[in-house]
Protein backbone atom coordinates (compact mmCIF):
# COMPACT_ATOMS: atom_id res chain seq x y z
CA UNK A 1 0.00 0.00 0.00
CA UNK A 2 1.30 3.36 -0.62
CA UNK A 3 1.67 6.65 1.88
CA UNK A 4 -0.87 9.50 1.95
CA UNK A 5 1.41 12.69 2.42
CA UNK A 6 -0.04 15.11 5.05
CA UNK A 7 1.14 18.98 6.07
CA UNK A 8 0.85 18.53 9.95
CA UNK A 9 0.24 21.61 11.93
CA UNK A 10 -0.49 22.70 14.75
CA UNK A 11 -3.46 25.31 16.75
CA UNK A 12 -2.59 26.05 20.15
CA UNK A 13 -1.62 22.72 21.61
CA UNK A 14 -3.79 20.18 19.20
CA UNK A 15 -2.52 18.85 15.77
CA UNK A 16 -4.32 18.88 12.64
CA UNK A 17 -3.53 17.83 8.90
CA UNK A 18 -4.31 18.35 5.35
CA UNK A 19 -3.58 16.37 2.53
CA UNK A 20 -0.35 17.42 0.65
CA UNK A 21 -1.85 17.44 -2.42
CA UNK A 22 -4.01 20.63 -0.88
CA UNK A 23 -1.14 22.65 -0.38
CA UNK A 24 0.11 25.14 -2.55
CA UNK A 25 2.38 26.95 -0.38
CA UNK A 26 3.29 27.81 3.32
CA UNK A 27 4.03 31.85 3.70
CA UNK A 28 5.00 33.64 7.10
CA UNK A 29 1.78 35.85 8.20
CA UNK A 30 2.10 39.33 6.61
CA UNK A 31 -0.55 42.27 6.61
CA UNK A 32 -4.06 40.47 7.25
CA UNK A 33 -6.80 43.48 5.83
CA UNK A 34 -10.14 42.61 8.69
CA UNK A 35 -13.09 42.76 6.40
CA UNK A 36 -15.86 44.31 8.36
CA UNK A 37 -19.16 42.68 8.72
CA UNK A 38 -17.35 39.51 7.75
CA UNK A 39 -18.32 35.58 8.52
CA UNK A 40 -16.71 35.48 12.02
CA UNK A 41 -14.03 33.01 10.82
CA UNK A 42 -12.72 34.66 8.20
CA UNK A 43 -10.06 36.84 9.54
CA UNK A 44 -9.20 39.18 6.71
CA UNK A 45 -7.43 39.19 3.30
CA UNK A 46 -4.24 39.66 2.31
CA UNK A 47 -2.56 40.13 -1.03
CA UNK A 48 -0.77 37.55 -2.28
CA UNK A 49 0.49 37.19 -6.12
CA UNK A 50 -1.47 39.85 -7.66
CA UNK A 51 -4.27 37.92 -6.16
CA UNK A 52 -6.62 39.01 -3.26
CA UNK A 53 -6.84 35.89 -0.88
CA UNK A 54 -9.59 35.51 2.31
CA UNK A 55 -7.08 34.44 5.21
CA UNK A 56 -9.72 31.55 7.21
CA UNK A 57 -9.03 31.35 10.86
CA UNK A 58 -9.27 27.70 12.25
CA UNK A 59 -9.23 28.64 15.76
CA UNK A 60 -12.29 31.03 15.54
CA UNK A 61 -14.17 28.06 13.68
CA UNK A 62 -13.11 25.46 15.97
CA UNK A 63 -13.92 27.86 19.06
CA UNK A 64 -10.32 27.64 20.44
CA UNK A 65 -9.37 30.30 22.39
CA UNK A 66 -6.54 32.72 21.05
CA UNK A 67 -3.69 32.24 23.38
CA UNK A 68 -0.46 32.59 20.86
CA UNK A 69 0.20 35.89 20.16
CA UNK A 70 3.12 34.82 18.34
CA UNK A 71 4.10 36.64 15.44
CA UNK A 72 5.83 33.25 13.88
CA UNK A 73 1.89 32.34 12.58
CA UNK A 74 1.92 31.01 8.94
CA UNK A 75 -0.40 30.42 6.23
CA UNK A 76 -0.86 27.61 4.39
CA UNK A 77 -2.06 28.14 0.64
CA UNK A 78 -4.69 26.20 -0.67
CA UNK A 79 -7.35 26.06 -3.24
CA UNK A 80 -11.23 25.25 -2.92
CA UNK A 81 -14.29 26.41 -4.90
CA UNK A 82 -11.99 27.84 -7.76
CA UNK A 83 -10.94 30.16 -5.10
CA UNK A 84 -7.06 30.44 -2.98
CA UNK A 85 -7.90 30.44 0.59
CA UNK A 86 -5.49 31.34 3.21
CA UNK A 87 -5.80 29.58 6.25
CA UNK A 88 -3.47 30.39 9.68
CA UNK A 89 -1.98 27.99 11.77
CA UNK A 90 0.09 28.67 14.49
CA UNK A 91 3.33 26.23 13.60
CA UNK A 92 3.56 23.69 10.64
CA UNK A 93 4.93 20.56 12.13
CA UNK A 94 5.98 19.26 8.90
CA UNK A 95 5.71 16.59 5.80
CA UNK A 96 4.37 13.49 6.95
CA UNK A 97 3.87 10.10 4.72
CA UNK A 98 1.28 8.09 6.38
CA UNK A 99 0.71 4.16 5.32
CA UNK A 100 -2.87 3.81 4.10
CA UNK A 101 -3.66 1.38 6.44
CA UNK A 102 -2.86 4.20 9.22
CA UNK A 103 -5.67 6.55 7.73
CA UNK A 104 -8.86 5.77 9.73
CA UNK A 105 -12.24 7.88 9.27
CA UNK A 106 -13.73 9.89 11.45
CA UNK A 107 -15.69 8.16 13.52
CA UNK A 108 -19.42 8.99 13.26
CA UNK A 109 -20.35 9.60 16.62
CA UNK A 110 -18.13 12.92 16.32
CA UNK A 111 -19.93 13.94 13.08
CA UNK A 112 -22.48 16.48 12.67
CA UNK A 113 -24.03 19.48 10.42
CA UNK A 114 -21.05 21.28 12.10
CA UNK A 115 -18.23 19.51 12.06
CA UNK A 116 -18.69 17.68 8.31
CA UNK A 117 -15.13 19.38 7.88
CA UNK A 118 -13.48 16.22 9.65
CA UNK A 119 -12.56 13.83 7.59
CA UNK A 120 -10.16 11.38 9.08
CA UNK A 121 -8.03 10.59 11.71
CA UNK A 122 -4.41 9.46 11.14
CA UNK A 123 -1.35 8.26 12.88
CA UNK A 124 1.62 9.99 12.70
CA UNK A 125 5.11 9.56 14.05
CA UNK A 126 6.38 13.28 14.41
CA UNK A 127 9.83 13.77 14.01
CA UNK A 128 10.17 16.33 16.98
CA UNK A 129 9.33 13.97 19.26
CA UNK A 130 9.29 10.63 18.06
CA UNK A 131 6.50 9.81 19.54
CA UNK A 132 3.14 8.46 17.72
CA UNK A 133 0.27 11.08 18.00
CA UNK A 134 -3.71 10.92 16.24
CA UNK A 135 -4.04 13.54 14.18
CA UNK A 136 -7.21 14.48 12.84
CA UNK A 137 -7.20 15.49 9.01
CA UNK A 138 -9.48 18.33 7.60
CA UNK A 139 -11.69 18.37 4.02
CA UNK A 140 -10.50 21.94 2.62
CA UNK A 141 -14.06 21.49 0.74
CA UNK A 142 -16.32 21.41 3.61
CA UNK A 143 -14.79 23.87 5.81
CA UNK A 144 -17.26 26.23 5.25
CA UNK A 145 -20.96 25.78 3.51
CA UNK A 146 -20.69 26.27 -0.32
CA UNK A 147 -22.59 29.76 0.25
CA UNK A 148 -20.09 30.95 1.98
CA UNK A 149 -17.81 30.11 -0.25
CA UNK A 150 -19.48 31.91 -3.11
CA UNK A 151 -20.28 34.67 -1.05
CA UNK A 152 -16.49 35.58 -0.29
CA UNK A 153 -15.32 34.85 -3.68
CA UNK A 154 -17.82 37.46 -4.80
CA UNK A 155 -17.22 40.00 -2.92
CA UNK A 156 -13.42 39.46 -3.61
CA UNK A 157 -13.57 39.77 -7.43
CA UNK A 158 -14.98 43.60 -6.38
CA UNK A 159 -12.08 43.97 -4.72
CA UNK A 160 -9.22 42.02 -7.44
Amino acid sequence: MADIKYMVFGLEDQLYSLKLSNINGIEYIYNIVPVPAGAKYMKGIIHLRNNIVPVFNLKEKFGIEETNTSTEKQLLITESHDMKLAIEVDCVKGIIPVPEESVKVVPEVIKGDDTGYLENVIKVVLPETNKEELVITISIDRLMPDADFENIASSIQGIE
